[in-house]
């Protein structure tokens, strides 16, 4: 079949750091350390304090008060929310066209925040960004909708099928029309002539798919290949009148599959991976010989080899989208000298 035409992959949002930088440049330059910790979050402000208050008590130096460097933190805390949030906030606006669905409900989710809500200048822009977020899901829908339809009219079944399963917001409804389509489709692309491959991978996109329900081939194939049953069995949960017709049993209690994942496009498994991963393990392991071609003493130094570190894989579809993940920074360190300073202005307060 023909290809199907691929759209532009969205891009992921890219906040400036005006509004952050504005907060921070107006603070004292000693608060600034605990003020950039705190965007962290006050867990790391605690765990850092721990450390820094571990060090000073193992030099034998006077430990920070904790409850006045935890104080300053909450105190700052507001500020930087919205310095951040509004620097989200305007890089969506400006990247609206290409931005990612899931980076623009983030921004819009955050807006809730009860720091950020608070504020009135975030108000105007967070009602801005709701419409943007209803126009844009709008769009992607319709284009959605509209990329299951070429797919089918090009005969891609099992890529209409996939795409069926990927919405853009989650328990949007598939109009009847389509669905019947999709479904009618489904059902004569299981041929019986067809192969156990075929099926297999025909009944894997359906069983994901808002159709499945109406997916119920004519006759099955004779023979039954043994990959094919396991596939069906595999997947009776979600498609239990399919698993009737191939004589299988679902039981009452039976877990809902997941989707495959997919298959490394350079044609490896994992299994050529973790066989050179323990290779590499036990080469580094081995001791290794000195020019004389004995074996390297023990006393002798060895260079330290990095083993290599596996990532997990991503499934084949997502049913819900995920929101972007939290960036790992790192934790500058606490500053003695803005305790010092607080301390000094909260004793002259008291004595006032």
């Amino acid at each position: 079949p023909p290809e199907v035409p691929q759209r532009a992959k969205p891009k992921r949002l890219r906040p400036g750091k005006t509004h952050r930088a504005e907060v921070l440049n107006a603070l004292p330059e000693e608060q600034r350390s605990i003020a950039e910790l705190a965007l962290q979050g006050m867990p790391a402000v605690r765990q850092r304090l721990k450390e820094e208050n571990a060090r000073l008590s193992a030099d034998g130096k006077a430990e920070m008060p904790e409850a006045t460097v935890i104080k300053l933190a909450e105190d700052l805390l507001p500020k930087l929310r919205v310095a951040e949030w509004q620097d989200r906030a305007e890089a969506a606006t400006r990247q609206i066209e290409h931005l990612d669905l899931r980076d623009l409900r983030s921004v819009v989710a955050a807006s809730d925040d009860p720091m950020v809500a608070r504020d009135a200048s975030t108000r105007q822009l967070a009602s801005e960004l709701k419409d943007l977020l209803v126009k844009k899901q709008e769009h992607e829908l319709a284009l959605w909708l509209e990329d299951i339809d070429v797919a089918l009219n090009l005969g891609r079944v099992i890529r209409a099928l996939r795409l069926s399963s990927q919405p853009p917001k989650a328990g949007v409804p598939f109009p009847s029309e389509l669905a019947t389509k999709l479904a009618d489709a489904t059902n004569e692309s299981l041929a019986p002539t067809d192969g156990a491959e075929r099926w297999s991978a025909v009944l894997e996109a359906a069983a994901f798919s808002p159709i499945r329900a109406a997916v119920l081939p004519a006759t099955i194939p004779d023979p039954v290949h043994a990959d094919l049953t396991a596939t069906v069995t595999r997947l009776g949960p979600l498609l239990p009148q399919v698993a009737l017709l191939f004589g299988i049993t679902v039981p009452e209690k039976a877990s809902t599959p997941k989707p495959l994942r997919p298959n490394r496009k350079d044609g490896k498994d994992g299994k050529g991976r973790d066989q050179k991963r323990r290779k590499d393990r036990d080469r580094t392991s081995e001791p290794r010989a000195d020019k004389s071609g004995g074996p390297k003493r023990d006393g002798a130094k060895t260079k330290a080899t990095a083993l290599p570190v596996e990532t997990p894989e991503i499934g084949v579809t997502a049913e819900t989208p995920s929101e972007e993940p939290p960036t790992d920074q790192a934790a500058p360190p606490v500053v003695q000298e803005a305790t010092e300073a607080t301390t000094t202005e909260q004793a002259a307060q008291d004595d006032s």
